[in-house]
């Protein structure tokens, strides 16, 4: 006899989100399977989705550039459109951020939902929406609020190291999203220039600091922190990306714009790859070919043209979609940079090209 088919299937980081996540399961009685890295294997494995009525899986896209990680293009060679997308949960519990406009296109391409962070302290947050929709996916009872706040609680060892959005959210009180609008709105974000060179709608590190320290009561080495965490989720980063977040006299920048959020990043996807889009070709740089690539500038130039864009919203918007693991560096050492820097559009299992 066959065996049967696991009620959830994981591919998650091991975070305190993933161990609260798996102890509330476990608290419903249903066992979850981590799912295989083996493509194949994790083919026959996600396939049965579509038929089994009690499957459901939780998958992180988080982008991690030098590390190979799920993105949406192994998804889509391996769920393709209908209802087994529509019960597989994404998350982003290692690294990057997640908006209003980031779920709404993976809800648009199928899947159930995009959630940020699984965090313990926040058992109504997004761990609930987890949970919940589990449970009602399953056809079981939801978990008691009690239950939940006991079972994640305990899941998380004395040693577990603070993530990024437990920093954020400990210090300020608020998701990494929601800071970054707030600071949005708090500091003095202007052109600014240095060496003859402009660089558009940026922030000064130090005086960031200042602006943190006054506003949340911490010390400067923890306004500090707060911005490192920031950067590590790819929500601020520095203008020509050379430098973490300082007390400094150094620019930075938010990737966050309330224009951006009413953009659907569907259309930007499509001026981008479909014909018409950025031309990828063999390219040269000290004396190493690089076959099907395009420029970061080459990119940006694009959807500004077509979309009516200044730079910083095309980079934003490209600095999003790269975030998806739709395309990557060429040898996946930095982010998406408006410039002469090499990119090529992912395919899937890690093999890069056309």
């Amino acid at each position: 006899m066959a065996a049967a088919l696991p009620s959830v299937l994981l591919d998650l980081p091991s975070t305190p989100g993933c161990a609260a996540l798996r102890s509330a399961l476990m608290a419903l009685r249903v066992p979850p399977q981590v799912l295989s890295s083996a493509p194949e294997v994790r083919r026959r494995e996600l396939a049965p989705l579509s038929a089994h009525p009690g499957g459901v899986a939780f998958i992180d896209i988080s982008h991690r550039p030098l590390a190979r990680a799920t993105g949406l293009v192994d998804l889509f060679s391996t769920l393709p459109p209908g209802p087994a997308r529509q019960r597989v949960v994404l998350t982003r519990l290692a690294a990057g951020h997640v908006s209003p406009a980031d779920r709404r296109w993976v809800q648009e391409m199928g899947f159930a939902d995009l959630l940020p962070e699984f965090e313990v302290e926040d058992c109504e947050g997004a761990l609930r929406t987890a949970v919940d929709w589990a449970a009602r996916s399953i056809g079981l009872d939801p978990l008691p609020a009690a239950e939940l706040a006991r079972f994640a609680r305990a899941s998380v060892s004395a040693g577990t190291g603070a993530t990024p959005r437990a920093v954020i959210r400990a210090r300020t009180g608020l998701s990494a999203e929601g800071l970054a609008a707030r600071l949005a709105a708090l500091l003095d974000i202007e052109d600014r220039r240095w060496h003859l060179r402009t660089y558009p709608r940026c922030f000064v590190g130090r005086e960031a600091v200042q602006r943190i320290v006054s506003t949340w009561r911490c010390t400067p080495a923890a306004a500090v922190e707060v911005g490192q965490a920031l950067g590590q989720l790819g929500l601020l980063a520095h203008v020509v990306q050379e430098h973490p977040f300082l007390d400094d006299n150094l620019f930075y920048r938010l990737a966050w714009s309330g224009g951006q959020e009413s953009a659907g990043l569907a259309a930007f996807w499509d001026t981008l790859s479909l014909p018409g889009g950025v031309q990828a070709q063999t390219r040269h740089y000290l004396g190493k070919a690089y076959p099907d690539c395009w420029l970061g500038r080459q990119a940006v130039d694009l959807l500004c043209e077509r979309h009516r864009l200044d730079r910083v919203d095309a980079w934003l918007a490209l600095h999003r979609l790269m975030q998806f693991g739709l395309f990557e560096h060429v040898t996946r050492e930095h982010p998406f940079i408006d410039g002469e820097f090499f990119y090529r559009f992912a395919t899937p299992a890690g093999r890069t090209g056309t």
